[in-house]
């Protein structure tokens, strides 16, 4: 039997479906292709092939760099680039949120972050046979060890210390038996970061310089582990904030509250591991840090915010704490996820929020996993304030009243648009940029500079977002 992969879901899983319409998943698979089904098994309310030939392979497609990759279970997405993967996954996000969210209207997304580095891992989670003396990572649904020389996804200065050097492994020998074996795996474990200058082994702390703020991490507590992708995350944040109190909710060591040392911005920070909070008192200094789970928390605090931040666990918001993050009244809430199907659960739970602006961010290309984050904008009205009037016009006489303009396409008229509409702060050189290139005459009086230092150009969404605004005044 053939069958076509119509789509991606959760997970980066083809798509397709039998002759008699049932659903039937087949894992790596890209859209596009033409499939011959070996063997399938039922599962509730799906069908899973494991067993098949591509007959027909996507454009897409690639062959791995890895030699690992066809028995190594790190890595489940490495058949297509790095650019290719963060656009399919946003692909996966926006059907979630329209099949979950039921929203009416997809945000606006910006175009997906990502690199096109291929060593771009900072944190390993390795295995070690203490008998053997072997390092590396384990089969995929095995809990057999696959020894590695190298891993293209890590850092230079991973693989160089931990896989191409014996000395690793006898310096930690100690600390491994200390922790003990694993009795599943038969292995030992290890948790590792790279820092600037060293790496962190367990709960070893390390200085990680990004975008200009030197962070406090070790390999025991979460931090992200693409340094190249995270800067683009920073800017989304630091670009959607509003106000001059901001809460950022499971704020981990402080990598949101970090952002905004020295604004004169008051921040609270409220995580319930106390090593991540010990860190981000380090990292974010001048933020109010509190020891608590996020839903006790608001629970029995009572106090008004501009902006809050929100970056849950991959189980994405307890029940409840949507409700109390509302009662905070912020005009902006930003939500960080690591999983877009729980991110699509919790977003239609914000009554009277509205997600504006979202976009991908692929942290882990060459695997399924992703991030996303998006702006979601208090409403002026809730439905539940909202009156339908219905008039009988019958009768009624009307008298001419001072005709009013229609808004005019102005500089701040256009800022202030692209904000409503988008959530973005535009320059007027941005704007004098685009209305260049489109050919449309600049006002006389605007301020080029000398031509001498360096202009900054209009990023791509910024650009697509003042274009149409353009469009809203009837310039193009």
């Amino acid at each position: 039997m053939q069958v076509i992969i119509e789509k991606l879901t959760q997970g980066a899983i083809g798509l397709a479906h039998l002759p008699d319409g049932k659903i039937l998943f087949i894992p790596g698979t890209l859209p596009g292709e033409e499939v011959l089904v070996k063997d399938y098994s039922q599962k509730k309310g799906y069908f899973l092939c494991e067993e098949f030939d591509i007959i027909k392979k996507s454009d897409k497609r690639r062959i791995s760099s890895c030699p690992y990759s066809s028995i190594c279970g790190g890595c489940d997405f490495d058949f297509v680039s790095n650019k290719d993967s963060a656009y399919f996954k946003e692909e996966i996000v926006k059907d979630n949120l329209l099949r979950i969210s039921k929203l009416e209207e997809l945000p606006h997304f910006l175009p997906p972050a990502y690199t096109d580095e291929e060593s771009y891992r900072a944190r390993a989670r390795i295995h070690v046979s203490l008998k053997d003396r072997r390092a590396g990572f384990l089969k995929k649904d095995s809990n057999e060890l696959i020894p590695i020389t190298s891993c293209p996804r890590l850092e230079k200065k991973l693989n160089e210390e931990v896989f191409l050097s014996d000395e690793f492994l006898k310096r930690y020998r100690g600390l491994m038996f200390q922790k003990g074996i694993n009795k599943k795996t038969g292995l030992a474990e290890l948790s590792l970061f790279c820092g600037d200058d060293r790496i962190s082994v367990e709960s070893e702390e390390v200085i990680r310089s990004v975008d200009n703020i030197k962070y406090h991490v070790s390999a025991n507590v979460f931090f992200q582990s693409n340094i190249f992708v995270l800067p683009k995350l920073f800017e989304f944040v630091r670009e959607n904030v509003v106000g001059n109190k901001i809460m950022d909710l499971y704020s981990g060591v402080g990598t949101f509250s970090a952002l905004f040392e020295g604004s004169g911005k008051s921040i609270i920070a409220v995580e319930r591991q106390k090593e991540c909070l010990r860190l981000s008192e380090k990292n974010a200094p001048s933020a109010k840090s509190i020891t608590d789970d996020v839903f006790k928390f608001a629970s029995k605090t009572k106090t008004k915010v501009d902006t809050v931040i929100v970056d849950p666990p991959r189980t994405g918001l307890d029940k409840g704490v949507p409700e109390l993050i509302m009662s905070f009244e912020p005009e902006r809430i930003i939500y960080v996820s690591c999983d877009s199907v729980t991110l699509s659960r919790d977003l239609p739970m914000f009554k009277g929020y509205k997600p504006v602006l979202a976009r991908v961010f692929d942290f882990y290309p060459g695997s399924s996993h992703v991030e996303t984050c998006v702006l979601l904008v208090r409403e002026r009205y809730t439905d539940a304030e909202k009156v339908s009037v219905k008039v009988d016009m019958d009768g009624v006489k009307f008298k001419q009243e001072k005709y009013l303009a229609p808004e005019k396409a102005t500089y701040p008229n256009i800022k202030k648009w692209v904000m409503d509409n988008y959530g973005l702060s535009v320059s007027s050189l941005y704007i004098a940029q685009v209305k260049d290139k489109l050919g449309l005459e600049k006002r006389k009086n605007y301020n080029l500079g000398s031509g001498e230092g360096r202009v900054p150009n209009c990023p791509p969404e910024k650009e697509e977002a003042i274009k149409e605004a353009l469009k809203h005044f009837n310039m193009i």
